[in-house]
């Protein structure tokens, strides 16, 4: 840049405002400078993948110069990788009791956990395990007025390295070709066993054969082979076999569940299973791009006070979109109020759980988009942070789903339930309330029926009573009761005037 002081004292001041480290180039650095220039290495820190950081450095350095009228430009760009140094924790944890039954051990043990009696100690060694020199320093130290007390304390910590080299746990690099090509195919294997899974899964969903079974028995031996490529000489066989079994069985318990939702087999049944992969590896890449978009951020860092402030509001909004939800339903599509039909706040609450939870994975996808290019630096201004508009976007984002796939769905029940009901059907639930077809038959010549004439000759459809009235929905004939031509609409009796019966099986479109 220009060498005068004020402009490198403001250059200085506006990069270490961005986060910048920033020093003037040493004599071999400035050499190449050139007359009536100065030369600066600025450090700029970033978070997130190699490719395109360096391009994101420059960006931010030249974007903040132009920004700022400096007479500044980069000459040379470098990526600085910080190294990381290995270090070994170890805790110190009171010794096993050798006093007492065997129960009364265990259960000062389990005491020992609860209460935080154990791992109130700790040391943390640079380089590779070594227990001895754990035990050696923490023998040697004084720190806080802890003293070890290798009778009654032991040190927990990973275990020391094997004297033999071939021992050593084998340990996949990324940057050599035999360790990308051992780990792509470790990924490729774990991949194959779990569709393996899905498959025996569904196997024991489709077929009609006791001997179906014995698909239980690959998938055990797959667990066995997925714990070895998880954890290969890390853990013990049996946490190994532990570990590798849980996952096996989750891949069945998806696949059975998925070929119980299908109600064919036969290609849909491959169609979905590829549609099941692909829903799960999206799933991962959205799960990673929303971690990245979150952590660092000015949500993680506030996420103590933000979080509860956020939920206290869903206790009172959820049960306020359910009864909307029910409002749709009843008063919209039968005309029959919601105050008359028995709901409980639980039903409301679950009916407005699903679509607040398919916007919430909708506006996620957005998340993880921003998280991704956050990640790859796609489309960064200066901050290490998501662009300001994302938040306020997604979140009328999540609201306007919210609403439209709550309103949609309501709508679409409601159509189901008429045409059924038009069918001589009783119509499917709608989140705990459940339609009846029922015969109306009055008690006597002349009762007060509102919206009337009561419908006698056809099933009527009821939702139940909270009072003293109940409301059904049927077929009204015209006015002169001689053509089949009407409308369906709602009417309301009172209850001690009307029968209510189911109509009979061998005609249940007709009353007797």
């Amino acid at each position: 840049m220009t060498d005068h002081p004020d402009e490198l004292a403001l250059a200085e001041e506006l990069l270490v405002a961005e986060g910048c480290v920033v020093r003037a180039a040493t004599a071999p650095e400035a050499a190449r400078v050139g007359p009536r220039r100065a030369g600066l290495v600025v450090e700029v820190r970033l978070r997130g993948a190699r490719r395109g950081a360096r391009k994101a450095a420059v960006h931010r350095v030249e974007r903040l110069a132009a920004r700022r009228s400096l007479a500044l430009w980069v000459r040379e760009s470098t990526l600085c990788t910080p190294p990381r140094e290995r270090r070994t924790p170890y805790h110190v944890r009171l010794a096993p009791p050798t006093q007492g039954s065997a129960a009364a051990r265990r259960v000062l043990r389990l005491a020992r956990h609860l209460t935080g009696a154990h791992d109130q100690r700790a040391v943390s060694l640079p380089g590779p395990p070594d227990r001895a020199a754990a035990v050696a320093e923490l023998t040697a130290s004084r720190f806080g007025d802890r003293l070890f007390d290798a009778s009654s304390e032991e040190v927990h910590g990973p275990p020391d390295p094997p004297t033999q080299p071939g021992d050593a746990p084998r340990i996949l690099d990324p940057t050599t070709a035999s360790g990308l090509l051992s780990l792509c195919l470790s990924v490729a294997a774990l991949c194959a066993g779990a569709l393996v899974c899905l498959t025996l899964g569904g196997a024991l969903q489709r077929l009609d054969t006791p001997w179906r079974w014995t698909a239980l028995l690959p998938g055990l031996a797959l667990g066995d082979a997925l714990g070895w490529f998880l954890a290969e000489r890390h853990l013990s066989r049996p946490r190994r076999f532990a570990l590798g079994t849980a996952m096996a069985a989750m891949f069945l318990f998806l696949g059975y569940q998925l070929m119980l939702a299908l109600p064919v087999a036969g290609g849909d049944v491959l169609w979905a299973t590829s549609l099941t992969v692909l829903g799960v590896a999206g799933a991962a890449l959205a799960g990673a791009g929303v971690w990245w978009a979150l952590v660092p951020s000015w949500l993680s860092r506030n996420a103590h006070w933000f979080v509860p402030v956020v939920a206290a509001p869903l206790f009172f909004v959820v049960p306020w979109f359910g009864r909307l939800l029910y409002t749709l339903y009843l008063t919209v599509g039968f005309g029959v109020p919601v105050e008359a039909v028995p709901v409980t706040t639980y039903s409301m609450t679950y009916a407005a759980l699903k679509p607040i939870g398919l916007a919430a994975g909708f506006a996620l996808v957005f998340v993880a988009a921003a998280g991704w290019a956050r990640h790859t630096y796609w489309g960064r201004v200066p901050g290490d942070g998501i662009p300001g508009f994302v938040l306020p976007v997604v979140a009328a984002l999540y609201i306007v789903t919210t609403l439209l796939v709550g309103l949609i769905t309501a709508a679409a029940a409601t159509d189901d339930a008429a045409a059924a009901v038009k069918e001589g059907r009783n119509p499917p639930g709608y989140y705990g309330l459940h339609g009846t077809l029922m015969c109306a038959k009055p008690l006597s010549k002349d009762i007060a029926v509102y919206n009337g004439p009561l419908v006698t000759d056809r099933p009527v459809l009821t939702f139940g009573s909270t009072g003293e009235r109940i409301w059904l929905w049927g077929f009204q004939k015209a006015k002169g009761g001689k053509s089949e031509k009407g409308d369906w609409a709602a009417m309301s009796v009172r209850l001690e005037d009307v029968v209510l019966t189911a109509p009979p099986k061998s005609d249940e479109t007709r009353c007797a």
